[in-house]
């Protein structure tokens, strides 16, 4: 089946008759193949946030990134991390994989502020489970919520979205680096003159570009260097000479390394349809690509060059 629903659902757990969550099943979603999960872990504020709402806050940036979104419900106090909510989070979690087609290799989580708070303390205990995290304005103070088990996070991706002006000293900075303390692989983005808010400009834009950020960490294996024949491996692979950015009809890619060799560049759609394929002289700068008549979406970049291996590249085009 293709999808693009929004569900809202609940059953009995534990002294909760009819638990709540919502879902959110992306167009691309066909059922029999492993689709990218994110749990979305909702704020605590009862006057404007349930499952439901932080679904539907998050619609559009799942559409973007063709997530399933799974919401659990904080239940009459709001607060997500309680024990009949950490609870219920991850029975929901196993009946969504019963329900849905979904890549055990791909399971994320983010949230924002006491949401954002969870992502640590729920995500960092089940490190195992998921394989990239989002925390956004997470109302911490400090480290106290997770220092006992943020040795769980070495080797993880961790891309932290914060205010400027939302306490950065103690509820981004230090965690931020205590997680680089212990060896997690970080990225962040710090709004300038933002305070305590999802509703910052360019958010679903932001929160996507974080998110291709992880999956891209997560996809990367390292490389096996092993000399099993004579020919010599690259001292500076692809991903290393290239700068690839997106913006509005247009691909750049930038040149930072010289050399001789032609390279070979070729856009596929996720159903692995070529959409076109430019080629660059290794002694040439930068090379544009006009992407004016390509729908805006998720797409491959595929790189090549003669007696080096392919480097893929997730980029959302604009």
């Amino acid at each position: 089946m293709n999808a693009q629903l929004s569900i809202d659902g609940d059953f009995a757990f534990q002294s909760d008759s009819a638990k709540k969550y919502s879902l959110y099943i992306p167009s691309t979603y066909v059922e029999g193949t492993d689709h990218r999960l994110m749990l979305a872990l909702h704020p605590w504020n009862t006057a404007r946030w349930d499952s439901e709402s932080w679904r539907d806050t998050l619609i559009t940036f799942a559409e973007m990134t063709q997530l399933i979104l799974v919401s659990p419900d904080g239940g009459a106090d709001g607060q997500i991390d309680d024990p009949i909510d950490t609870a219920f989070t991850t029975a929901l979690l196993d009946s969504v994989r019963n329900w849905y087609s979904v890549d055990t290799a791909k399971q994320y989580v983010m949230g924002f502020s006491w949401g954002g708070k969870t992502t640590y303390t729920y995500g960092m205990r089940r490190t195992s489970v998921f394989s990239g995290f989002m925390p956004i304005g997470a109302a911490i103070n400090g480290t106290a919520d997770f220092i006992n088990f943020i040795s769980n996070a070495t080797g993880t991706p961790w891309y932290l979205i914060h205010g400027g002006n939302d306490a950065a000293p103690v509820r981004f900075t230090p965690a931020l680096n205590a997680l680089n303390g212990k060896g997690a692989v970080t990225n962040d983005t710090l709004l300038p003159g933002i305070g305590h808010t999802i509703d910052f400009p360019n958010r679903n834009q932001i929160l996507a570009d974080a998110f291709f950020w992880i999956d891209s960490v997560n996809c990367t294996a390292p490389q096996d260097t092993t000399d099993t024949n004579t020919t010599a491996i690259p001292s500076v692979s692809l991903e290393e000479r290239f700068s690839i950015s997106s913006q509005e009809g247009r691909i750049l890619i930038t040149n930072l390394d010289l050399s001789d060799s032609a390279i070979q560049f070729s856009i596929y759609s996720l159903e692995g349809k070529l959409m076109l394929n430019k080629s660059l002289a290794g002694s040439r700068s930068m090379l544009e690509i006009n992407t004016a008549g390509i729908e805006l979406g998720i797409y491959l970049i595929e790189v090549k060059a003669a007696e080096e291996p392919v480097w893929t590249k997730k980029i959302l085009l604009r």
